[in-house]
C-alpha cells in the first residue's frame, strides 16, 4: 500500500512539473517519467502528444489515450468526459491539419455529441472551440447547405457561427443577393471588431500580456483566415469591408491610411468611404457598424 502511495505521490509531482514546465522537451522528460510508473497515465500521453509533432505519431498516441481512458482509476466520470472531449478534439485538429477531412469531421462530430450529452460546466465551456472546428471543416468541405441549416439551428451566436454562415451564403442562394451577405459581415464584425483585422495581417499577433479574449480572437482568427481565400471575389469583397471600417474607426496610421486607400479604391469602395465619412458622426465600434449596417454598406 505505501509503495503504491509513493507511486500516486510521485506521478502527481511529475505530472504538476510537466504541465508548468515551459521547455518542451523538459515536459516530454516528465511525461516519459510518469509512463514508466503509469503506463496509461491519459495526463502524460496527452502532455507527450501536445509536444509530437509528427502528426502520424500524435494521432497513434492519442487513439491509445482513448483507449486507455477507462482503465484510469484516477479519474472520476466528468473528469473522464472531459479528457475525452479534449481528446478527439484534438484527433479531429490534427486530422483536419493533414486534410483528412472525412477522419476530421468524424472526430469533431464526436467531440459535440460529448456536448450534447453532457451537463458538466467544463465540459460546455468548451463548445465554441469545438463548433469553431467542426464549421472550419465543413467550410473546407465546402458544405454550404449543411453550414447554413447548422446555423440556422445554432442557438449559440459566436464568431463560428458567423463567419461559417457568411461564407456558406457566399456560395448558395443568399449570396445572389450582396445585402443578404453584407448585413451578415456586419453581424460577424460587430461580435469581435478586431478578428477581420487579425486575419488580413492589418493587426500583429498579440504578446504574452493579451487577456483572454484578445488571445481568443486571435486564435479563432488564425483557423478562419485561409477560409477567406477559398473565392477572390469574396476575398475582396471581405476586405472592402474591413477596410472601410477600418478607416472609419482610425484604425490605420497615416503611412497605412495611404495604401489602404489604394486597396480600398481598387477594390470599388472609395466611394462608399466618402460619403459615410460625410455622414458618421463620432462613435464607438458598434456605433460605426449599426451605422455602415443602416447605410448598407457592402450590398453591391
Amino acid at each position: 500500500m505505501a509503495g503504491k502511495n509513493n507511486n500516486a505521490s510521485r506521478v502527481e509531482q511529475l505530472l504538476n512539473m510537466a504541465w508548468n514546465s515551459t521547455n518542451d522537451k523538459h515536459t516530454v522528460s516528465l511525461a516519459r517519467q510518469v509512463l514508466e510508473i503509469s503506463p496509461d497515465n491519459t495526463d502524460a500521453l496527452l502532455l507527450i502528444a501536445d509536444n509530437t509533432e509528427n502528426h502520424e505519431e500524435r494521432i497513434k498516441i492519442i487513439k491509445h489515450a482513448i483507449d486507455t481512458l477507462n482503465k484510469n482509476e484516477k479519474y472520476d466520470d466528468d473528469e473522464k468526459l472531459l479528457f475525452l472531449l479534449t481528446l478527439n478534439y484534438r484527433l479531429s485538429y490534427t486530422y483536419f491539419a493533414e486534410k483528412k477531412l472525412d477522419e476530421a469531421l468524424f472526430y469533431s462530430e464526436e467531440s459535440l455529441k460529448i456536448i450534447a450529452d453532457s451537463d458538466d460546466s467544463d465540459v460546455l465551456e468548451n463548445y465554441e472551440d469545438v463548433k469553431a472546428l467542426y464549421y472550419r471543416i465543413l467550410i473546407e468541405r465546402k458544405e454550404w447547405k449543411r453550414i447554413l441549416a447548422d446555423t440556422m439551428k445554432d442557438e449559440i451566436h459566436g464568431l463560428s457561427w458567423a463567419y461559417a454562415r457568411l461564407i456558406a451564403a457566399w456560395f448558395t442562394a443568399p449570396g445572389m443577393s450582396k445585402s443578404v451577405c453584407s448585413n451578415m459581415f456586419w453581424d460577424a464584425l460587430i461580435l469581435s471588431p478586431d478578428v477581420p483585422f487579425y486575419m488580413l495581417g492589418y493587426l500583429e499577433e498579440p504578446d504574452g500580456d493579451a487577456d483572454e479574449s484578445t488571445q481568443e480572437d486571435f486564435d479563432f482568427a488564425l483557423m478562419y483566415y485561409d477560409a477567406l481565400s477559398i473565392s477572390e471575389d469574396f476575398m475582396n469583397w471581405f476586405t472592402r469591408g474591413v477596410i472601410l471600417f477600418g478607416l472609419l474607426t482610425g484604425r490605420f496610421d497615416e503611412r497605412e491610411r495611404e495604401y489602404v486607400l489604394d486597396v480600398i479604391d481598387t477594390l470599388g469602395g472609395y466611394e462608399e468611404y466618402e460619403k459615410m465619412s460625410s455622414i458618421l458622426v463620432e462613435g464607438d465600434d458598434r456605433a460605426v457598424i449599426e451605422m455602415l449596417a443602416a447605410n448598407k454598406c457592402l450590398s453591391k
